[in-house]
């Protein structure tokens, strides 16, 4: 956030960050060292918490939360179920999900099938300026942690004193989706 100026994003600025999130949890939950007990599915997923690295784990589980608690309250009801690019990863990985909606970048909207809008929630200001704060705190503990854990002492310290390489499709995400 440029000059740490914290708003309500618009409906353009909320779907891009939701974007960008949803491409940051695809590159972490489909990544191959990430095990799962069944085949997730849209619906269901079941982690393999001793086969997964607790490093993978641990920041898939963080921007997922951060997704789920501070992004998506900003999207019309069932958008990541809907829209492909905001999609979760096990549906977006999937080619027989039907998608019903569409982002419409030269009118910032996003549409159903049938060209109707769907409208995105307006929250009060204080709600938008609480929520993309967190969006930038959490934001800053995950580039420290992904970008920082091989050479920072207290960023390899979240991740239980060991370094761990997320590898560069992640890192480039990373920067992507929380620019500082």
């Amino acid at each position: 956030m440029p000059g740490n100026q914290f708003k309500h994003p618009s409906p353009a600025e909320a779907f891009e960050l939701a974007a960008k999130h949803a491409a940051l949890l695809r590159a972490l939950f489909l990544d191959p060292r990430y095990k799962y007990l069944q085949p997730p599915t849209a619906e269901f997923i079941k982690p393999d918490t001793d086969q997964t690295p607790r490093a993978l784990f641990f920041i898939a589980d963080f921007v997922q939360n951060t997704y789920i608690n501070y992004v998506i309250p900003f999207l019309p009801t069932g958008a990541t179920r809907k829209c492909k690019a905001v999609a979760n990863p096990w549906a977006w990985n999937d080619p027989n999900y039907k998608w019903e909606w569409e982002w419409d970048a030269q009118t910032s909207t996003l549409k159903d099938a049938d060209g109707r809008v769907k409208e995105f929630p307006k929250h009060p200001d204080e709600f938008g300026v609480e929520k993309m704060g967190d969006v930038f705190s959490r934001g800053f503990m995950t580039r420290k942690i992904v970008l920082e854990n091989g050479t920072d002492a207290k960023a390899r310290l979240l991740l239980g004193g060991e370094s761990f390489d997320f590898g560069e499709e992640v890192a480039r995400l990373v920067k992507e989706t929380y620019p500082m």
